[in-house]
């Protein structure tokens, strides 16, 4: 592969992995949310597979940030506390079965109940 090519591969895996882990996210949880397979972001984020522009759009969208932030390597991430949190959740939940989503559920409203007193 030509150096050209590798650097700039090496360059969005990076970003991919400070954003992914600066959200909080596994490489799974992300997946999840791309729409794609764990082991192929995996193998993104250590420069064994390129990514097609459409893979970096479908990333960015899941990091809630923009394309051009994700490619801008200029500026590394900065910390990102808000997180579409509602987007992870849903994600997860949905990676349960009914019986742990309805368990999940309960424990939420008292929670939610808890705190109105």
């Amino acid at each position: 592969m030509e150096k050209s090519k590798y650097d700039i591969m090496y360059k969005t895996a990076n970003q991919i992995r400070s954003y992914r882990t600066s959200a909080g996210l596994s490489q799974k949880t992300l997946a999840a949310m791309a729409g794609l397979d764990p082991a192929f972001l995996g193998h993104v984020e250590r420069c064994l597979k390129c990514p097609t522009i459409d893979t970096l759009n479908k990333i960015s969208n899941a990091l809630n940030i923009t394309l051009s932030q994700l490619l801008d390597f200029d500026h590394p991430p900065k910390e990102t506390k808000n997180v579409d949190l509602l987007k992870k959740i849903t994600v997860l939940f949905n990676q349960l079965t009914p019986e742990e989503a309805n368990h999940l559920t309960n424990i939420i409203f008292k929670i939610v109940e808890f705190k109105k007193h």
